[in-house]
């Protein structure tokens, strides 16, 4: 499985259980110097895209906190130039969550159902704490979910990058396949709220992106690394390996699933075309 962390096909993301349940900023700084949390891609790897959740079963593993922070205006709501995003509820402390204004992306703007997919990251300093308010503050990284879903708990088709859920119309809706289903759950007014990943006893259930959950509930507590495969200890604790692709692999796969249009592609593109065509799939076969 691909993981957008993963830097060679020699590495492999390593995921390590704290046996502990924090808040969200109590779980990020408990991590903080280990490697940081998981981001959603990766929990969406475990929980969708491997077996691997099985192992974590008995472990209390999820629900368990990503990294990465949704920002989403109320319901049926746009983002507003010059106004930062406020969490609609505050925190256990008193604490308004904020987005700032002058993080907002101007793209947004025109869009009339987007969100933010917020990573800020393990750097300390993305996230500013006082006594009155949790605002993000930067570096981060910041994409954007256009459009995105209003409605708490509806379905939508899975975006790659993040593994959050695009809105699609109820037409298109009911033709997903449960490879590209994700459901989101949010509240509906704004949000500032980390991302939460759970399961209960549902196959669906491994695919609901969770940004309802106040940011002070007690969450599973795990940290990342990469690590070399022969370099993994024994340890009581769970490791959850996800493995990088090879690509070659991929690529000859490809190579065989278009040899097999080759037939249909002959009827409407010249021999010259379909000559070199033959050519760079058997060169995409034979690679090593």
């Amino acid at each position: 499985m691909v993981t957008a962390e993963l830097r060679t096909a020699t590495q492999k993301q390593v995921i390590t259980y704290t046996g502990k349940d924090m808040g969200y900023l109590d779980a990020r700084e408990f991590v903080r110097n280990k490697g940081g949390l998981p981001s959603n891609v990766l929990h969406d790897d475990i929980l969708v895209r491997s077996e691997d959740w099985r192992q974590l079963r008995t472990q209390n593993y999820y629900g368990a906190w990503a990294r990465e922070i949704y920002v989403y205006p109320e319901k049926n709501g746009r983002f507003e130039i010059g106004k930062n995003v406020v969490n609609a509820v505050v925190d256990n402390m008193g604490r308004q969550w904020v987005f700032p204004a002058s993080l907002m992306p101007k793209e947004v703007f025109d869009m009339e159902k987007a969100s933010l997919f917020v990573d800020p990251g393990n750097d300390p300093k993305s996230i500013e704490i006082n006594d009155k308010r949790v605002a993000i503050a930067g570096p981060v990284s910041i994409t954007i979910i256009n459009p995105s879903i209003q409605v708490n708990g509806q379905v939508g088709k899975v975006d790659e990058a993040t593994r959050m859920p695009l809105y699609v119309d109820e037409a298109l809706r009911s033709r997903l396949t449960d490879a590209e289903k994700r459901w989101l759950y949010r509240i509906d007014g704004a949000g500032v709220r980390p991302l939460v990943r759970d399961y209960y006893i549902d196959y669906y259930n491994r695919r609901d992106v969770i940004a309802i959950y106040g940011q002070d509930y007690g969450f599973g507590v795990v940290w990342v690394s990469l690590a070399q495969a022969e370099q993994s200890k024994p340890s009581r604790e769970v490791h959850v390996v996800v493995q990088a692709p090879n690509w070659r692999d991929a690529l000859r796969s490809e190579a065989i699933a278009a040899e097999a249009s080759l037939p249909t592609v002959g009827t409407v593109v010249e021999p010259e075309m379909l000559e070199r065509m033959r050519t760079l799939i058997r060169r995409a076969k034979e690679q090593k």
